[in-house]
C-alpha cells in the first residue's frame, strides 16, 4: 500500500466513525488532505482518537508505542500515515 492509498483508508475509516455533522465523505485526491486534523474534520475528541489507533493498531498490524503518542500521531492524518509506513518498513514486531 503507497502513501496515498494510506491516507485514503485512514480517512475512511475515520469517516465511519465521525461524529452527526461533521463531513465524513471521502477525500478527493488521496495524497491531498493529508495534514487533516482529525478534531477539525471528524469532530474526533482525544478518547475517539485513541480508539481510532486501537483500530489501526489491528487494522495495520503496528503498535503505536506510548512515546510516539505525540499530538502529530494523535491527531494529524499525515502523521498517522507516515508512523504506520515507518513501522511497516522497520518491520517493528505488533502485540
Amino acid at each position: 500500500m503507497d502513501r496515498a492509498e494510506l491516507i485514503q483508508e485512514l480517512h475512511k475509516i475515520a469517516g465511519e466513525m465521525a461524529k452527526p455533522g461533521q463531513d465524513s465523505s471521502p477525500v478527493e485526491g488521496a495524497g491531498e488532505g493529508g495534514d487533516t486534523s482529525l478534531i477539525d474534520r471528524y469532530g474526533f475528541s482525544s478518547l475517539d482518537a485513541l480508539e481510532y489507533l486501537l483500530i489501526l493498531e489491528e487494522k495495520f498490524e503496528v503498535v503505536f508505542e506510548d512515546e510516539d503518542l505525540t499530538e502529530e500521531t494523535l491527531f494529524s492524518i499525515d502523521g498517522l500515515a507516515t508512523y504506520i509506513l515507518q513501522q511497516k518498513v522497520s518491520g517493528s514486531p505488533s502485540s
